[in-house]
């Protein structure tokens, strides 16, 4: 509501105030501050050099009409009055989080409240179950924390939860039955907003534990990521080739990871309409049976990461030997010797660094082998393809460094030396028992394995897949494995900045209704990095600002900015097309940004 003039009268004054309406979050409702107290009649008939009230009332009118007109030009000065010594009040929300309304505007972007409208008609809720989902993963991004800590986290956004807790704890269930017309739908708008590129989806599985003792029906002891002797869930992802979260699958922790790929491939092929599937993956997940899969489908293909340890002798020699190597597009072959002491070369007139160049070779095998699934023998041919990256064997030789070092650190401390895994600085390390004269003995000696690090060194810089795509889609094939990374990236962001675990819900559905939600918090994410600030941003700098977006009550509909201007949150600004960075916020101005939040078409992406 605009500014006006209230008059108060009483058996001997008459007293004039400026007020204005705005909405109180401790009350929930509408009510009124003071903007400015004019006087009384007697002190303004002598400001205004008159004995008439209506002169007085004509003056003040005019006031307040001037008033209104500056604050629709928003150009105007505010003029707060506040004591030195007053107080906030006691127990009053004073603080408030506005980063939640990017997710927010995201969110309904992709039709949000249309999906959850649908689910709604189907199960009848008397809860909203948008404003449930939609604070779930703002909170998830903003506050990550358990359900009932996201419930009051909430509480700390512009408009509170209409919904209660028991409400949260319901919604988990239905969410879990319509994960993937909620997935679907999400990527089906989502793809009316910018093309989708599906040449090659990526599949990767990890696992969460939990910090109980016994397993049940769901949670079972299997392989933990962390090494860690709890019972867990296993979690599979599918990306796109832009690294953009398409669909996921939860299943028991004892289920061996391969059987997830073609369980959720199938669901993917049947709900999304994707048009070719080449499934990237690692040998563990793609092994033989998940080849044969999607070998033998007219629409799929697979790219299957390769040990180059594992291979057989005489295709190892052929991967590591330094002759034989090309460039994508050229029809020159090098040796990797002729290039150590050169850091750059000539191709078709032009210098080109080689740090920034990858060098391949390829050949075809045949592999003849039984599949469970038709109970007969398969004859799968697959090419296998070598990259060399200078760039990747100075990275590895870095971690190699940085573990060698951490080893020898160790070394000085032989009580906490146990072999263990090659990520594992422990792996570098030897032990021998002798005597002086030579014999086993009960005295250990720790010492580096030079042997096992000069193995090693062979490797640096090599890459292989296997793949049965043919050779026209070389380009797809290298560029593909370059991209592997940004799932485990994922996997990592939900682990760490969305804190997915520790869980505190027990049961199954509950579980796997979380894990939407996490989902989801990834996905939306993932767009705003990539597809609203175009990558210029890092992980810890988006989640970072979206968390100190807060602001502060001044008083009546004035808050001012509790965070730092950034370029980052200019880009917001650009984008979203509401400004957080005025010295004073007026609350109309929030109002107006959380209803063009709700809308399907708000921001400016294209």
């Amino acid at each position: 509501m605009a500014k006006r003039l209230k008059v108060s009268k009483s058996k001997y004054s008459e007293s004039f105030t400026i007020i204005e309406d705005y909405y109180n979050h401790d009350t929930k409702k509408s009510t009124t501050f003071i903007v400015e107290r004019l006087g009384n009649l007697k002190s303004l008939m002598e400001k205004y050099n008159t004995d008439s009230r209506d002169v007085v009332m004509q003056n003040l009118k005019a006031y307040v009409n001037e008033l209104r007109k500056k604050d629709k030009e928003d150009k105007s000065v505010i003029n707060i009055s506040i004591g030195a010594n007053d107080l906030i009040d006691l127990n009053s929300k004073n603080v408030f989080n506005i980063g939640y309304l990017y997710i927010r505007n995201i969110l309904c972007s992709l039709g949000i409240a249309d999906i959850c409208r649908q689910i709604s008609e189907k199960y009848r809720f008397k809860y909203d179950l948008t404003d449930i989902l939609v604070d779930l993963v703002c909170t998830r991004v903003i506050y990550p924390s358990s359900k009932k800590s996201s419930y009051e986290s909430a509480k700390k956004f512009l408009k509170e939860p209409t919904y209660s807790l028991a409400d949260v704890y319901r919604s988990l269930k239905p969410l879990c039955n319509e994960r993937y017309l909620i997935e679907k739908k999400l990527y089906e708008n989502s793809s009316k907003m910018f093309k989708k590129n599906t040449s090659v989806l990526y599949y990767d599985c990890t696992n969460f534990y939990f910090e109980i003792e016994e397993e049940d029906d769901f949670r079972k002891y299997g392989k933990s990521k962390e090494n860690r002797p709890n019972p867990i869930v296993q979690y599979g992802l599918f990306m796109d080739a832009d690294g953009l979260p398409l669909a996921d699958y939860v299943f028991q922790g004892n289920k061996n990871e391969q059987f997830s790929l073609r369980e959720l491939e199938a669901k993917i092929e049947d709900e999304f309409k994707v048009a070719k599937f080449v499934v990237c993956a690692d040998a563990g997940l793609n092994g033989w049976e998940n080849k044969v899969y999607n070998d033998m489908k007219k629409n799929g293909a697979f790219i299957v990461t390769q040990p180059i340890k594992k291979l057989k002798k005489p295709l190892k020699e052929w991967a590591v030997s330094h002759d034989g190597w090309k460039l994508q597009g050229y029809p020159d072959t090098y040796n990797l010797d002729d290039l150590a002491d050169k850091e750059t070369i000539e191709i078709e007139g032009k210098k080109r660094k080689i740090s920034d160049l990858v060098f391949y070779k390829q050949r075809w095998e045949k592999t003849t082998k039984k599949t469970a699934s038709s109970k007969t023998k398969y004859i799968l041919e697959e090419q296998i393809i070598v990259t060399y990256s200078r760039k990747f064997a100075v990275y590895q030789k870095h971690i190699r460094d940085k573990k060698l070092e951490r080893a020898r650190k160790l070394l000085k401390n032989p009580g906490k030396l146990t072999k263990t895994n090659q990520r594992d600085p422990r792996y570098y390390i030897t032990e021998t028992a002798i005597t002086k004269d030579g014999e086993v003995a009960k005295e250990k000696v720790y010492e580096i394995n030079e042997s096992k690090i000069a193995e090693e060194e062979k490797y640096d810089g090599f890459y292989a897949v296997t793949t049965d795509l043919e050779d026209d889609d070389l380009s797809l094939i290298i560029n593909a494995n370059k991209q592997r990374w940004e799932i485990e990236e994922s996997f990592e962001i939900m682990k760490s900045e969305l804190r997915t675990r520790p869980m505190y819900v027990q049961q199954e559905d509950s579980i796997s209704g979380h894990l939407l939600t996490c989902f989801i918090a990834l996905l939306v994410y993932r767009l705003l990095e990539k597809k609203f600030l175009n990558e210029k941003y890092t992980c810890t700098e988006i989640f970072s600002t979206l968390r100190d977006l807060n602001i502060s009550h001044l008083n009546g509909t004035y808050y001012v900015p509790a965070f730092n201007r950034t370029p980052l949150v200019d880009d917001l600004v650009e984008i979203f097309g509401f400004q957080p960075s005025r010295k004073i916020i007026q609350q109309k101005n929030l109002k107006k940004f959380q209803r063009v939040v709700n809308s399907k078409n708000s921001t400016k992406l294209k």
